[in-house]
């Protein structure tokens, strides 16, 4: 519940700016606005927003899908830095999940990896990532993201269609309303059969008289406009021509009465333009109109009123929303009637890199990326793609820019959203005007807005809670040892509750959580506890916006014979896991090397584990002297120590202090993995006179009977995160093939992080490639954006 806490005051002046209007605006008392009372209660929970950075887009079997999850506040696009639980998903066409994870978030960012095993078979995949507080809101707030798999040992052959595309063509008239006798501006999006848009299609617009009035022609995503006249009681229709396809479609028949809209961008301020006919305003004339102005979580006003057929308002992108600006007309008994969406690019901000250094090495190459405009002394993370240059594997639609400011508040998935914040000028920015004009009504839905009921059904998750309840205990202390992301914790119960709760346990990879009691006499017992967790499975999520599919042929179209691969990715897992494995148990060594600055630190070895019978002759070897019958052991240091003081150490076993040593009889020496005996007895004041002793044991090794076991309740976690994997890139048999070029991974570099220097420095193998692309996403300076395709030649 604190971290839920923690969570929404971290966004409580948003909360309080929803009430507030800017210069422009002006509103009727809030305290009786229908509209902004209902609006402060719906966006009075702070929402997050995911987006993933996939390595790819087109996988083969035995590939790695490696992602970056970067976890944001949707109001603030700060990263939410009290997030942890993270859920990925894979799901078929049919949604069946094949792969899902719990990963672990720290400062909004995390990573993980599927491997493409035999489970798959060829086709189309969904790659999802969420929260569980995601699920209480209307809106599509989580990340999705169409993918292709080849399984190389099925046949691929492409299905070759010889029939002409299916058009799809929607004519949208700008506000939602096409009404007579004014000026409309109507968009018009031409799709084909898989929603892709139709390029460069041309049409005319034909009154029934089979006069031409307007002529239109969409982009590269098949959007166009144009503007239309209406006369009341004419049909309209359209002849589209594309390439030898010839397409008449008829134009929806203009309202008679009504209200419409037309937004255009002006450079530093906008024109909202209201219009309506002569047989509309003599019915509305005098009564008061809203225009709404929000993004999500902050709301403007301004009141009008119709005295004349055209209003036009001037507004200062300075008195707009950076971003998403979602503009609502209401009528006067506050109906939503029109609505047009506006994207504000003032104060969104994009890093980009400067020229990069190369250095080359007998076997490898040294890539160094400086950013100079990132504060490198502030929490940043940067995820790269490393492929060929002339890859078309990487088909990813969105960037971190498009999924955190544009997706969310739109019903329909968009094609190629990263272009809208690549490269961005005049046109960049007309282009995404005209798609907007077409979307229509945004996620965020009146009738939702109007009728919402503030409960939360799912919760914040912060890491794993555990509650436990007590069965027939005389003790009311508790301890949970340590786990691999926390310490040794102790619990006080009450005496008159007979449970405990414990929040924010982050146990990794199947870890179990072990508990014991202690009795008045400090003795530590094996407790009797009913232990439950959550969240206990991954939570499933249904999205609303269907995604494109994705639009890459395949080298595998046609049957070749001969191997790509040089061997396989798991055969390069066993050669390099020898190596990584003694890296990872020399920085283990130096670890514990530097948590133990005083005493003598012995790590244990196959001949240690078998050279001691016991605890006793061990310790007998150090300087102490060690007397042992069948149900005691006393330990006494050899040298004098201090009167009054006792010559008996202070030991610790697995960070639990022993009040009594008869437990360590039982002690299977092949089991420690190290001791530490300190006879300074540094950090016990008096009671350290004679020394302290630490012994550590090795969770994985389970000779002989587990000492734990008499003295501790071990629970397993049905659900735990799931820890980063190393990435391995596939070695191939050849790196100048076509099919290299097109599909092969050099590296992924899941969390990049700057030198003191402002440099991202990474290695690759030096494998005779002349050129590579990176494909860069991450967060920085927070609130800031890196969105960025950089092609590097090797001389």
């Amino acid at each position: 519940m604190n971290q839920k806490l923690l969570f929404q005051f971290q966004h409580l002046q948003y909360a309080f700016l929803v009430t507030c209007m800017f210069s422009f605006f002006n509103t009727r008392s809030q305290n009786q606005d229908k509209i902004s009372t209902a609006y402060s209660n719906y966006v009075k929970l702070p929402r997050e927003v995911t987006y993933a950075h996939l390595n790819k887009s087109l996988y083969l079997k035995e590939e790695t899908i490696g992602f970056s999850v970067y976890v944001f506040d949707k109001a603030s696009k700060t990263r939410s830095n009290v997030t942890t639980n993270v859920y990925c998903s894979i799901e078929d066409s049919k949604g069946k999940i094949l792969n899902k994870a719990l990963i672990l978030s720290e400062n909004g960012v995390a990573n993980g990896s599927f491997l493409v095993d035999s489970t798959y078979a060829s086709g189309s995949y969904t790659f999802k990532a969420y929260t569980n507080w995601m699920k209480n809101f209307d809106e599509q707030n989580f990340y999705l993201q169409n993918i292709k798999i080849i399984n190389t040992d099925q046949d691929n052959k492409a299905k070759i269609s010889t029939e002409a595309p299916v058009l799809d063509t929607q004519f949208l008239p700008e506000g939602g309303h096409l009404i007579s006798n004014i000026k409309n501006t109507v968009g018009i999006v031409i799709k084909n059969e898989n929603g892709y848009g139709i390029k460069e299609a041309e049409g005319i617009i034909k009154d029934s008289n089979g006069e031409v009035v307007t002529n239109f022609k969409t982009n590269q995503f098949g959007i166009g406009k144009f503007i239309l006249i209406p006369e009341e009681g004419k049909e309209y229709s359209a002849e589209i021509k594309y390439g030898d396809l010839n397409s008449i479609v008829n134009l929806n028949p203009a309202e008679r009465a009504g209200i419409n809209l037309s937004l255009n961008d002006l450079g530093s301020k906008i024109a909202l333009t209201l219009r309506t006919n002569e047989n509309t305003l003599e019915n509305i004339k005098g009564n008061v109109f809203r225009i709404i102005v929000h993004n999500g979580s902050l709301i403007k006003a301004l009141d009008i009123n119709f005295e004349e057929l055209k209003i036009t308002k001037l507004i200062n992108h300075s008195d707009l929303y950076s971003g998403i600006n979602i503009i609502t007309v209401f009528d006067d008994r506050d109906n939503p009637i029109l609505e047009r969406l506006f994207f504000n690019y003032d104060g969104i901000s994009i890093l980009t890199s400067e020229k990069e250094r190369v250095t080359k090495s007998p076997d490898s190459l040294t890539i160094s990326v400086p950013f100079d405009n990132i504060k490198k002394s502030d929490f940043h993370n940067l995820s790269v793609s490393v492929l060929p240059s002339q890859t078309t594997s990487y088909g990813n639609n969105h960037n971190i820019v498009s999924y955190t400011h544009l997706q969310p508040y739109v019903k329909g998935y968009i094609e190629n959203a990263r272009y809208y914040f690549t490269d961005i000028d005049r046109k960049t920015k007309f282009e995404l005007d005209n798609l907007l004009l077409t979307q229509g009504w945004s996620s965020y839905e009146w009738n939702s807005i109007f009728n919402h009921k503030s409960e939360i059904k799912y919760d914040f998750e912060n890491g794993i809670t555990l509650n436990a309840n007590i069965n027939k205990s005389k003790s009311n202390t508790f301890i949970i040892y340590p786990m691999i992301n926390s310490s040794t914790q102790t619990i006080e119960v009450p005496e008159d509750e007979k449970s405990f709760v414990v929040k924010g346990l982050l146990p990794v990879d199947k870890e179990k959580v072990s508990f014991g009691s202690i009795d008045k006499r400090e003795n530590v017992k094996k407790p009797n506890l009913y232990v439950q967790f959550s969240p206990s499975t991954i939570p499933t999520i249904n999205n609303f916006v269907k995604t494109l599919p994705l639009r890459v042929n395949s080298i595998y179209d046609s049957k070749i014979e001969e191997s790509v691969f040089k061997n396989s990715i798991s055969d390069a897992q066993e050669l390099d896991e020898v190596v990584i494995n003694a890296q990872k148990e020399q920085d283990r060594i130096d670890k514990i090397e530097r948590s133990q600055p005083t005493g003598t630190i012995e790590i244990f070895d196959e001949n240690d584990r078998y050279r001691y019978l016991d605890f006793a002759s061990y310790i007998s070897t150090k300087g102490y002297s060690a007397n042992q019958t069948a149900t005691s052991l006393s330990i006494n240091i050899l040298r004098n120590v201090s009167l009054g003081m006792s010559n008996s150490p202070v030991i610790y076993l697995d960070n639990l202090r022993l009040s009594e040593f008869s437990v360590l009889l039982s002690l299977d020496m092949r089991n420690v993995d190290y001791i530490v005996v300190d006879k300074s007895g540094l950090g016990e004041g008096m009671r350290g006179a004679a020394g302290v002793i630490k012994i550590f044991t090795d969770p994985n090794l389970k000779f002989g009977e587990d000492v734990a076991t008499d003295i501790s309740q071990e629970s397993k976690i049905p659900l735990t995160f799931t820890s980063p994997k190393k990435f391995y890139a596939p070695l191939y048999s050849s790196y100048r093939s076509n099919f290299f070029n097109q599909y092969g991974v050099i590296e992924w570099i899941p969390n990049g992080k700057l030198d003191e220097n402002g440099n991202l420095i990474f290695n690759i193998a030096d494998k005779g490639i002349e050129q590579i692309k990176l494909f860069i996403e991450g967060t920085a300076n927070n609130g800031s954006f890196i969105s960025e395709e950089k092609v590097i030649t090797f001389n």
